[in-house]
Order: C-alpha cells, then sequence, then structure tokens
C-alpha cells in the first residue's frame, strides 16, 4: 500500500530521472522549432548563422502520414451479448473525431521527445459526449513504474502537473494557507521549458505574500495505486507532505439540466467521490487507468522508456545546420568584401557600397584619365569548396537512413528510378507500418477508455442522442457501452505513393473480383473508400419502379394501333 512517503521517494526518483535530461529535452525541442542557434554553445560568434528546418518537416511528414485520415475504430461484439457494439463504435467514433487535434499533438511529442501520453479526465457539460475530456501530455509528466517490463504489468501510474493555488484549495475542501505555493514564472525558470512547465527543478524560490493568489501554483500527483485499487491525490506543497489531499476521484454522474440558468440553480447530480477504488472498470472487472502511452522507440533495456525520432538524428540535424552555415558566410564573404584606394570614396558612397541596394548611383571623384577598375574591386576570394555541398547532402542522406520518410512519398519530384523508389517505398512502409500499428494501439485505447468512462458518467440516465450512421438517433444508456468488446482501428495513414499503389490495385482486381463472384456492392464500398469519393456513391440506387403489364393484342394488331393486314407496305427497317 502506497503511503504519502511512498509517493515522495517515487516524484523524486522521477524528477531526478528528467532532470538529468532536461538539456538533451530543450535541444531537441529547439530542432523542431527552428531555434537552433539559439543557444547553442558552438564557437559561431560573428558569423552569419543558418539553419534548415530538417527537423520540423521530418516530424510534420510522418504526421501527415500518419493522420491523413480521420482517426476510427471497428467494434465487434462481445461473447457474451452484452452492450450494443454499434453504439459503442458509434461514440468512440464521433470522439475520436473531436480529439483528433489533441491525439496529433501527442504524436507530434512522441516524435520530438522520447515518448508522450494522453489522459481522458471526466468534466461537467451538458452535452453527455462531451462528459469526457482528453490532453496530450509529454512525458516529464507521467510517472512510470519503469521496472515493469509492460505498461500492463505496472504498479503504479502517476501523472504530476501544477494547478493554481485557488483551484487546488476549492477542489479538495483545503485552507488555502495549508499550501507553499510558488508564482507560474518561477516554475518557468525551474524547468527551462516554457509551456510546459511541470518538470521539476531542485532549489525553487520560496512564495512571497507579493505574489497574487492567480499566480500562485501548487504541484498535484495524481497516483494510481493498481496493486489496491486506488486512486490518491498528493501534493509536496500541502503542509509537510505527510497527508493526501484527497484519495479517489470526483465524477459528476447523471444527466446535467441545461435549463439551469447558472451553477448554483443546476441540479449537480450526483457527485462520487470515489475512496476505495478507480471507478473505471473494464468488463471483466480490471481498473482502466485514463492514461495511454505513445512510444515509438523503446529503450531497450527498459521498455518504458522511450527514444525519439528526432534524438537518432541529432548529430546530422546538428551538421546539416553547420554546413550551411558554412555555406552561407561563404557566399556573404564572396558577394560584400572589396579593396578601394585609400581616400578614393567619400564616407557617403562607401555607406551606399556597403548597403548594397538594388538601383542605387554611388558618385565618385575620379582625376582625368584615371580607370575605376584600378581604385575599386572586389577582394579575391577562393570559391567554397565543392566538398561542403557534397558533406551537406551526405549529411541529408544519412538522416533518411535512419528510417525517415523518403521525399517522393511526400509527393517530391526526384530522379530516382522507379526500382529505386520500389525499394524506398517498401522500406517507408514498412516504418509507417511499424509506427500506424503503435498509432493505432492508441486509438483503441482511447476508443475503449472513452467508453468505459462514459458509462460511469452517464450512469443509470437514458440520453436522447443523434449519433453517426448506422445508428442515428437512439437513447443512450450505460448498458449499451458495457461490454467486451473487441477494438480494431481503421487505417489512419497514407503517402502519395501507397494511395498511388492502392488506387491501382484495386483497379486491376475489381473485374476479376466480380467474375468470381464476388458482392460488387462490397467492392463499390472499397472503391469509396480508396479513391475518397463521396459516401453517397457506395448507397445502392432504388430498383426502378416495375413497369405495368403488356394488355393482350388480338392477332393481326400493332401494339396501341389499328388492324395491320400488311397492305400499307413494307414496315420501316425490314
Amino acid at each position: 500500500m502506497l503511503e504519502p512517503s511512498d509517493i515522495r521517494d517515487i516524484c523524486d526518483q522521477h524528477d531526478l530521472y528528467w532532470d538529468q535530461r532536461r538539456e538533451r529535452l530543450r535541444e531537441l525541442r529547439r530542432l523542431y522549432m527552428t531555434q537552433f542557434w539559439d543557444s547553442s554553445s558552438m564557437p559561431f560568434d560573428g558569423i552569419l548563422r543558418t539553419e534548415v528546418p530538417k527537423a520540423y518537416a521530418v516530424v510534420e511528414s510522418y504526421l501527415g502520414s500518419l493522420y491523413a485520415k480521420n482517426p476510427s475504430v471497428r467494434v465487434e461484439p462481445d461473447l457474451r451479448d452484452r452492450g450494443n457494439p454499434d453504439v459503442a463504435q458509434a461514440t468512440a467514433n464521433q470522439y475520436l473525431l473531436t480529439v483528433r487535434e489533441q491525439l496529433e499533438d501527442a504524436t507530434r511529442l512522441a516524435l520530438i521527445y522520447p515518448c508522450a501520453f494522453m489522459k481522458l479526465a471526466p468534466v461537467e457539460n451538458v452535452d453527455p459526449m462531451k462528459r469526457v475530456s482528453c490532453a496530450a501530455l509529454p512525458p516529464w509528466e507521467v510517472i512510470v513504474d519503469a521496472t515493469a517490463c509492460s505498461w500492463d504489468q505496472q504498479r503504479h501510474v502517476g501523472h504530476v502537473y501544477l494547478m493554481p493555488l485557488p483551484e487546488a484549495a476549492e477542489r479538495y475542501g483545503k485552507d488555502a494557507t495549508t499550501f507553499r505555493a510558488r508564482a507560474f514564472t518561477k516554475w518557468i525558470e525551474a524547468t527551462g521549458i516554457a509551456g510546459r512547465s511541470t518538470m521539476m527543478g531542485a532549489g525553487l524560490d520560496a512564495n512571497t505574500a507579493a505574489v497574487p493568489d492567480n499566480d500562485r501554483w501548487v504541484r498535484i500527483v495524481e497516483m494510481y495505486d493498481l496493486l489496491e485499487d486506488r486512486l490518491l491525490v498528493w501534493s509536496p506543497d500541502y503542509g509537510d507532505g505527510s497527508d493526501y489531499l484527497f484519495q479517489g476521484v470526483q465524477v459528476q454522474v447523471g444527466a446535467l439540466d441545461p435549463a439551469a440558468e447558472s451553477e448554483a440553480t443546476r441540479p449537480p447530480g450526483e457527485v462520487v467521490h470515489e475512496t476505495t477504488g478507480i471507478p473505471y472498470k473494464s468488463a471483466s472487472g480490471r481498473p482502466v487507468v485514463p492514461i495511454l502511452p505513445l512510444f515509438f522507440s523503446r529503450d531497450p533495456d527498459t521498455p518504458l522508456r522511450g527514444y525519439s525520432l528526432v534524438a537518432r538524428s541529432l548529430d546530422q540535424f546538428r551538421e546539416l545546420n553547420v554546413m550551411r552555415t558554412y555555406q552561407a558566410q561563404g557566399v556573404r564573404r564572396m558577394a560584400r568584401q572589396w579593396m578601394v584606394r585609400a581616400g578614393f570614396l567619400s564616407e557617403d558612397a562607401a555607406a551606399k557600397i556597403t548597403q548594397g541596394l538594388d538601383g542605387e548611383i554611388v558618385e565618385v571623384d575620379l582625376v582625368p584619365g584615371m580607370p575605376l577598375e584600378g581604385n575599386m574591386m572586389p577582394v579575391p576570394q577562393a570559391p567554397i569548396p565543392g566538398d561542403i555541398a557534397a558533406y551537406a547532402t551526405t549529411v541529408d542522406m544519412d538522416i533518411q537512413a535512419a528510417g525517415l520518410l523518403a521525399p517522393f512519398t511526400r509527393g517530391e519530384v526526384t530522379k530516382s528510378t522507379a526500382t529505386e523508389q520500389n525499394l524506398l517505398a517498401a522500406y517507408t512502409s514498412s516504418e509507417l507500418g511499424r509506427m500506424a500499428r503503435i498509432r493505432d494501439s492508441v486509438i483503441t485505447g482511447l476508443a475503449m477508455t472513452y467508453n468505459v468512462m462514459l458509462s460511469v458518467v452517464l450512469g443509470d440516465d437514458a440520453e436522447p442522442l443523434a449519433l453517426p450512421n448506422p445508428v442515428g438517433p437512439t437513447i443512450l444508456s450505460a448498458d449499451d457501452l458495457t461490454g467486451d468488446f473487441g477494438y480494431w482501428a481503421v487505417d489512419a495513414g497514407t503517402t502519395p505513393l501507397s494511395d498511388l499503389a492502392k488506387q491501382q490495385s484495386l483497379e486491376r482486381l475489381a473485374p476479376v473480383l466480380v467474375q468470381l463472384g464476388a458482392d460488387p456492392r462490397i467492392i463499390l464500398e472499397e472503391m469509396v473508400r480508396v479513391f475518397q469519393l463521396p459516401e453517397d456513391l457506395a448507397v445502392p440506387a432504388p430498383p426502378p419502379p416495375e413497369a405495368a403489364p403488356a394488355t393482350p393484342q388480338p392477332p393481326g394488331t400493332l401494339p396501341d394501333g389499328p388492324p395491320f393486314d400488311g397492305a400499307a407496305g413494307p414496315i420501316p427497317g425490314a
């Protein structure tokens, strides 16, 4: 059983781990933000420093390929016939559509930093479909059990973050004077990572009374004790840290009245203070932690520690910026250095030449017969070595060889042969395929966790909702979502080349499949999906109305005409 002293020890180990890697995290962020030279210690003072936005291009290329389409899942029925898989699928897909931005944010963090996480949390909202929020978390905000071999084998999972002092005091029913808060700027100074400043640092200044309460923050730790099935809320800034702030989670259960004019007049529903267990449970009764990991590469010795895409090409990103700086400095030096006879140019004329404005007229006083060429000439410069450009190209190729997307997969025109493109396409597809499987695990985890949490916040209420087809308008209840469903992600990733390959394959196979007896409607649905056509095209047209049976005609008559005896001549066209 975890005690407050145990949580303090776990947090100290967590802080020590990330404090040792803080400078590396800053550099990874600067590379992505094209700010490599802002804090670089390389001796380039007085030199024009140039940066290539390569890390940004790499990250966003992968992001675009992994989320070319909206994330969605397919839900398989419970073997014991519990719940409604169609409703569970509709609710999950509607939620995935609303949290696509957060999913992409988490993926971006996992590409830049060692890993990332996603957290779901219950919130108050009149719309039952919006009763569960979602946020992307950087790695230093999540406490993992680093001794575990897998995510499911952890003894504990924690989330550490900052909360304004007034909010913490109100939420947990504590006196604000019992907290040791700090100004938000102090947290930023301690961490050095603006915007995500919850990574702890040692030796923070004590709080001063001059700081207003709304700018005073405390550190909160939510610790999921999976061995004892408890959620423990603790803060090192509450008293001396020897007591919990709270045990359990506050969940607003039941429907909220949209007609209420204010928070005071709105029926709050049943607020559940879970003091004995985590309220979110799978169909088998296991606690569900609303925190999902996203590791694209893992530390081979510590599976719950990650290794980022940008980090594995860190030296190459550095070198590329250095080489481009050398090139830029060489070009600038050749264009702007002049030798002038002493006293030949006035200060005004020299300033105009230095500025190098297009169309500028520079007047000089020449002695009759004195040539201009003899008084002013460019400083002879050695040409920029071609080895620099060749080396920069080699570095760029090294980045691609590290498993990054080939240029043509991003739609860029290249001079590579068809064979080379096929080989690179196979490699790119394998790398993307591996990452897509990791992405899919997060998508299915989001879908399952959301449905579990939604079933808790709904309680015994039934809500009329308009869900996506084929469900449509329905009455949603918790029973619809409480099943041991199978969740399968629908591929949301693509590249220009993979799309073209799928389309060409389908064009070739469709006639063959029809001849073999395949259902044309299924083939039509697949063509609509692959070619990204309007979904209405996959809906079969209604059958034409049946024609009325023809009225029998007496012999020797034409339909709807007078009797025919053949005397009028041959039938036209006969």
